[in-house]
């Protein structure tokens, strides 16, 4: 009868053990042990990275019963109406090209997700100071703030005037107004993003940002969509079947064609921040 009893009270302790694993809270940026381990914490989905030296938790991904702004994909909204026209080209270059080293391309797998928007990697700079300014008259749409591997960082959300929307991440300190916005909302532990409501306009050339990134990892997430239509890489059936989840991937553009042509060149010619892993491949950019 003892054997018995040590039998069932182990077996609970071990069920306890398993259950307090699967359901305990996860938060990005903190030490995970296996690369490549998952874990789901409040319908998101994370998974085990290497960044730099340290294994980490990523952002996560939505599980389908989730916010659709979940942390993998932003999620412009696709039923906006353009109250104009797009200019040419679409967008002013964002930050000073003089500074990038290195470009990170939209529309591939990066840390275990897939990625719709890209970024500017300033691997040479000694410090966070990097201008960002707006590229698209448009308004702020959906706002966070969130702490990241110890870090504040925030994310904005745009939809543009002409029906082309834009996001930037890993902005790290704000100018005035954008602070103000961004303020009204509590510091989260993920990049679930919060509406703004009224909608705050913005103009081309604003400034939102006079630093960005991480201590010793200065860079700053760009991503645009063209929610006019879907774009190339939506038309074949198993791409679509494999992100119909995130419907901003079937809007994500190669915002790199869509810079004036110079800068558009420029861009071109630098490597991928991505190194040997995704480089340069992309779903939007052939």
């Amino acid at each position: 009868m003892k054997r018995v009893s040590a039998t069932i009270v182990i077996g609970c302790l071990v069920l306890s053990l398993n259950l307090s694993t699967a359901t305990a809270a996860v938060k990005p940026g903190t030490t995970c042990k296996k690369l490549g381990q998952i874990s789901t914490s409040a319908e998101i989905k994370y998974t085990c990275i290497k960044s730099g030296k340290k294994l980490v938790w990523n952002k996560g991904v939505g599980t389908k019963g989730s916010s659709p702004t979940s942390p993998a994909s932003s999620s412009p909204n696709a039923g906006a109406t353009p109250s104009s026209s797009c200019p040419t080209p679409l967008l002013q270059t964002p930050v000073d090209l003089s500074k990038v080293t290195s470009i990170l391309y939209p529309g591939q797998e990066r840390g275990g997700n897939y990625k719709a928007h890209g970024g500017f990697g300033f691997d040479n700079a000694t410090d966070n100071l990097v201008t960002v300014k707006i590229p698209l008259n448009g308004k702020i749409t959906r706002v966070v703030r969130y702490r990241e591997m110890g870090e504040i960082q925030y994310l904005f959300e745009f939809d543009g005037n002409c029906g082309v929307s834009f996001r930037f991440d890993h902005l790290r300190k704000l100018t005035p107004k954008f602070e103000a916005v961004v303020n009204a909302f509590p510091i989260k532990e993920d990049t679930r993003t919060d509406p703004v409501s009224p909608p705050v306009a913005v103009t081309v050339g604003e400034v939102i940002a006079t630093e960005v990134g991480f201590l010793n990892n200065v860079s700053v997430d760009f991503g645009v969509y063209d929610m006019r239509q879907k774009n190339e890489a939506s038309k074949d059936p198993a791409w679509a079947s494999a992100h119909s989840q995130y419907p901003a991937d079937s809007y994500g553009i190669c915002w790199l064609n869509s810079l004036p042509q110079a800068d558009s060149l420029a861009v071109k010619a630098l490597p991928s921040r991505d190194g040997s892993k995704n480089g340069q491949t992309s779903d939007y950019c052939k």
